[in-house]
């Protein structure tokens, strides 16, 4: 028998559950937020088999046909280019999180700048048989194939010799272990530091192309029998500043310069010409079928962008700069 319900009273209505639909890097892919940390290793493609690429697809085969193109050939390169229009929606992202990356491995460089002067003033400052086990350290590092292995094993083999506690060994430890600007709060000072140095954490994360030439330009280096270790310091210091990124000056290249360079190594393997098209009659430029092609190929992804005049000319000065 049910219970009768009060008058005076509301019925509690049952809560709402919505569940959570995660969002997408790009409406027309299956590809979900979670993944954008890894935009730089996704690879988009379109899926062939759905009716709505289609008439793209005949189009795009046709205008290749046209130019005396064998038909197999221009259908491998109808996919192709579809699969490229469909990877560059990405592009833009991608681009952002580089530039974010760069930043930051730029602002680590600078926090290892200030380490390794750090450190320098710190040894400086060491008594004499310390300074003696350092330029024997150093001395004895196998340079010719100096990489980020041996220079791990060069800090580590630093701390070791700076075991012996003391108020000048601790300040030189510290520089190579603890961040320069770590919490000064009593508490946290007391918590002992169980991460990798603080000096080789930043060397993983400097720019890469710097860390390369970095360790490229110190397989060739011998250090001095005069105090190598200070010697070493202050050649990686001044490899550090001398290797680090330059930033481009003026506007960066449109996202669309790589989708078109990508797309004219298709175009030119099929021997046909990349260019700009004139109508004599109008007396103007017209769209290219190159360009054509590019804008077919990006419709189909769901992209209304398209390669311009200007960039169909910087594409062709950079084809034809001598590799």
């Amino acid at each position: 028998m049910s219970k009768p319900v009060d008058p005076g009273s509301t019925p509690t209505a049952r809560p709402v559950v919505r569940r959570h639909r995660p969002g997408r890097l790009h409406e027309n892919f299956k590809v979900t937020t979670p993944m954008k940390p890894y935009a730089n290793r996704i690879q988009l493609r379109v899926a062939h088999n759905k009716r709505r690429l289609e008439n793209a697809r005949r189009e795009m085969t046709h205008l290749l046909t046209k130019k005396k193109v064998r038909r197999e050939l221009a259908q491998q390169a109808v996919i192709q280019a579809l699969d490229i229009a469909a990877d560059h929606q990405l592009e833009a992202l991608r681009r952002s999180q580089n530039l974010t990356e760069l930043t930051r491995s730029q602002i680590s460089l600078e926090r290892l700048l200030e380490q390794l002067d750090a450190l320098k003033h710190e040894i400086s400052k060491l008594p004499p048989l310390a300074k003696v086990k350092f330029n024997k350290i150093v001395a004895g590092q196998d340079w010719e194939n100096f990489d980020t292995e041996t220079f791990s094993e060069l800090i580590h083999a630093m701390i070791d010799a700076l075991s012996t506690s003391s108020a000048i060994t601790d300040k030189a430890r510290s520089a190579i272990i603890e961040p320069l600007r770590a919490s000064k709060h009593p508490a946290v000072a007391q918590i002992i530091r169980t991460a990798p140095p603080t000096t080789l954490d930043l060397w993983d994360v400097i720019p890469a192309q710097t860390r390369t030439r970095v360790e490229a330009k110190l397989r060739t280096w011998v250090p001095s029998s005069q105090r190598p270790a200070n010697e070493f310091l202050n050649r990686l210091i001044s490899l550090l500043e001398r290797c680090r990124p330059r930033p481009r000056k003026g506007r960066r290249h449109a996202i669309e310069r790589r989708f078109g360079r990508r797309l004219a190594s298709i175009w030119r393997g099929l021997g046909l010409h990349v260019g700009r098209a004139f109508d004599g009659e109008s007396g103007r430029h017209v769209e290219s079928s190159f360009q054509r092609f590019a804008r077919l190929a990006l419709t189909n992804v769901g992209d209304d962008s398209r390669i311009s005049n200007r960039q169909i000319e910087s594409l062709k000065a950079t084809l034809q700069r001598p590799r």
